[in-house]
């Protein structure tokens, strides 16, 4: 057990940390994560609490069972005392012992860190997907065209995307944001799962699961979106407003798919060249029709074009190396 001075009285920011760290290790809902980002928020102090919980919590999980820490209490000068390991923590210690660390202990851990890994680099061709399993147990789906690059900091999981568009699936990890830079946007997370597009015009973030702030780079004009919400700029204009979407029509593409409706062709034909060789463009009158529908991207380009065919009244015609929509009479 750890005796905690007199003199240094338990902080409630710490007991309000530690409890909510304990909240948080289950399967908590969407409405215990916005009630904690509420208390986060709410003043500077909870996330320097929450920070020294979590800090103490990382070193006691890093140590080994057959070799335990020990504590040294440095405001009695007490001989050292054996930690716990985590395994035989039991909440009531836990609590004490983030009160303990806001007396500074100091912690002498028997194991070693490694150093911070360089930033790493994923990148899909066209018309190629990609998983990639982020050593925090996160994880990203790249869609076609995409290039980003990931660097796991000890207070920060940062993600730049460069080009292209990519699902995140997020671990809950409340001392280390999850950001994920598209241009002149930042999106910061916690733990959840929400959609990035970077193209040409602009970033789009659309959110599957959890709470996502979307704001500039300078970390101004934020914005929240929730499950099932959507937010674009265009490159060098404001944020747009929040709207409501069709989240899985427009994940779909992880699956294989791309799903749209009453779409406009030529919008429709840009993505799909997204992920076929040879550019798709509509002209003339055909450039007016709309379409509604799921496609399917595992067929190859001539398939997809018969298909889109079948749906409209279109004619397809190859020149040089793209093909060309043009409406039937």
């Amino acid at each position: 057990m750890v005796n905690r001075p007199p003199e240094a009285p338990l902080d409630p920011r710490l007991e309000q940390a530690a409890d909510w760290h304990a909240r948080l290790q289950g399967d908590a809902d969407q409405a215990v994560w916005l009630a904690f980002t509420e208390w986060l928020e709410a003043d500077p102090a909870h996330r320097i609490a929450y920070d020294k919980v979590e800090g103490l919590w990382r070193q006691l999980d890093a140590i080994p069972a057959t070799q335990p820490a020990t504590i040294i209490d440095l405001a009695s000068r007490r001989k050292p005392a054996p930690m716990p390991t985590p395994a035989n923590i039991s909440r009531r210690w836990f609590l004490g012992g983030a009160a303990a660390a806001a007396a500074a202990l100091a912690v002498t851990l028997t194991s070693q860190y490694t150093a911070t890994p360089a930033p790493q680099i994923f990148e899909t061709a066209p018309g190629q997907r990609q998983t990639a399993k982020l050593a925090d147990g996160s994880s990203i789906i790249l869609n076609s065209g995409t290039r980003l690059s990931v660097a796991m900091l000890d207070d920060l999981r940062s993600i730049v995307l460069e080009k292209g568009e990519a699902l995140f699936d997020v671990a809950k990890d409340p001392s280390r944001p999850f950001t994920v830079a598209a241009g002149e946007r930042l999106v910061t997370v916690v733990g959840t799962a929400f959609n990035v597009r970077n193209l040409d015009r602009g970033v789009t973030v659309t959110v599957t699961r959890g709470l996502v702030d979307v704001g500039n780079a300078d970390g101004t004009a934020k914005q929240r979106l929730t499950p099932g919400q959507q937010i674009s700029a265009l490159h060098g204009q404001a944020l747009g407003p929040v709207t409501t979407v069709d989240a899985p029509a427009v994940t779909a593409w992880t699956q294989g798919r791309l799903s749209f409706d009453n779409a406009p062709l030529p919008q429709v034909l840009a993505e799909l060249s997204r992920h076929y060789p040879l550019p798709m463009r509509a002209e003339g009158a055909a450039a007016g029709l709309h379409f509604s529908g799921v496609l399917r991207l595992d067929t190859d380009q001539t398939t997809l074009l018969n298909n889109l065919r079948g749906l409209l009244p279109i004619a397809v015609v190859r020149q040089g190396d793209s093909f060309v929509l043009s409406k039937r009479p």
